[in-house]
């Protein structure tokens, strides 16, 4: 044996040495659930899905490490493994420094996302996925700085991540339509272009925020990429043929958040501000007849939460306004209102010392008037096992952004153990 190979296989051993030492020294928690679907209209099951989730934490005096593996199972396909997140955390006197794939959570809204836009979403199962898994986690330094009650946060994300959207055979997958004319017979839309790895296509975030008794509150702004991608240019390599080429473009946001206790209610809000954010025009008397144009968009929610009859009651009205707004605005070739209003609405109470819990969020977007119904209820067996079961029940107009997957009306049911 060369002396190359002795080094590397002492390299090795030395390696999955440490590496047992350092795990017999850690923490593990985690869940594992089996998760089922069945369509009401088609009474197909199109999703049946085990997952394996493992946090290991270990910590040491420099630090905390955490890694966050995920397993995915589903009948005909291969494993999926993601990780799910991995990094270490440094504790200063003054500050704390996170460097790794993690996600950042900003913002007071629930199932809106105002100022939360450090981590991208999971879109693959449209926003029926856990709030705990439909964020992405992001390759980033955080650096959190603390005086007195007031916080200073900067991140950089050093290397863009999109979000993650349904694939073309995936139920949840919507099929653009273009306006060509008849004489067009094929239309190849090419893969997004993703911008190049480097420091200045890198995503930066800043927040300033106060932690008060009477108020909390986060000043917060950005440098981005738009999460899902524009149309670019649209070309036609023969008269009968159209090629779509995508691309993700940059704009900045500032925004803030608040949260305040008013007699027995909770007051939250939280508003953004994105400058010159880019977004498709679609204008069929024009060649080209998809462009690029940049508008600044603001985006308000107030929301409410409070205890009544023994259950937890939560309320919020999200705005969205696009200013020097035209009719030809598109969002994924979908039209952009002017003002757009959507309403949440959560209701949840337990019942049998907490072991049964039975829930109902709501959406509803009122032009045009459609909604989604998310009722569930489950039950707490003990030592982490939990049964689960709901609806997800999507109503009103299919040029809605919920109508429009009417037929994906489905009933779910899972079981969960964590340990």
């Amino acid at each position: 044996m060369r002396n190359k190979q002795k080094i590397l296989i002492a390299y090795l051993l030395l390696i999955l040495a440490s590496l047992s030492a350092l795990v017999a020294d850690g923490t593990f928690s985690g869940m594992l659930r089996d998760y089922a679907v069945v369509r009401l209209e088609n009474m197909d099951m199109p999703v049946h899905e085990q997952t394996v989730n493992i946090v290991y934490e270990h910590t040491s005096d420099l630090g905390r490490l955490t890694l966050h593996p995920v397993l995915y199972s589903n009948p005909n396909k291969a494993l999926q493994f993601d990780l799910s997140e991995a990094y270490f955390d440094f504790y200063l006197d003054s500050a704390d420094v996170r460097i790794g794939k993690q996600k950042i959570i900003w913002g007071e809204a629930e199932g809106a996302f105002i100022t939360d836009v450090v981590s991208p979403r999971d879109m693959r199962s449209f926003i029926l996925a856990d709030f705990s898994e439909i964020r992405k986690a992001v390759p980033a330094i955080k650096v959190d700085y603390y005086a007195g009650s007031y916080t200073m946060q900067g991140i950089w994300v050093t290397h863009f991540i999109p979000t993650s959207l349904p694939s073309s055979d995936s139920m949840w997958a919507q099929s653009p339509s273009f306006p060509f004319p008849p004489s067009i017979t094929s239309t190849t839309i090419f893969e997004p272009t993703m911008p190049v790895a480097s420091f200045e296509n890198s995503e930066i975030f800043l927040s300033f925020g106060h932690f008060g008794n009477a108020v909390n509150w986060k000043l917060n702004t950005g440098y981005v990429f738009t999460d899902e991608p524009l149309v670019q240019s649209v070309t036609a390599p023969t008269p009968s043929t159209r090629e779509i080429s995508q691309s993700y473009e940059r704009y900045g946001f500032v925004g803030g958040s608040f949260n305040t206790t008013v007699a027995s209610i909770v007051l939250r809000g939280e508003g953004a501000l994105a400058l010159d954010k880019p977004i498709n025009s679609l204008d069929t008397s024009q060649n080209p007849p998809i462009t690029i144009e940049r508008h600044s968009q603001l985006q308000g929610l107030v929301g409410l939460d409070w205890n009544m009859l023994g259950a937890q009651w939560s309320s919020q009205y999200l705005m969205v306004y696009t200013h020097d707004h035209t009719d030809t605005l598109v969002s994924q070739m979908k039209p952009v209102k002017e003002f757009a209003h959507t309403f949440t609405f959560r209701v949840q109470d337990t019942f049998f010392d907490e072991q049964l819990t039975v829930r109902l969020f709501a959406y509803l977007e009122t032009e045009p008037l459609n909604g989604l119904l998310r009722p569930s209820v489950s039950y707490n067996f003990g030592n982490g096992v939990l049964l689960e079961g709901g609806f997800d029940v999507f109503l009103g107009d299919k040029e809605g952004t919920f109508g429009t997957y009417g037929p994906n009306s489905l009933a779910w049911a899972a079981l969960r153990w964590y340990f």
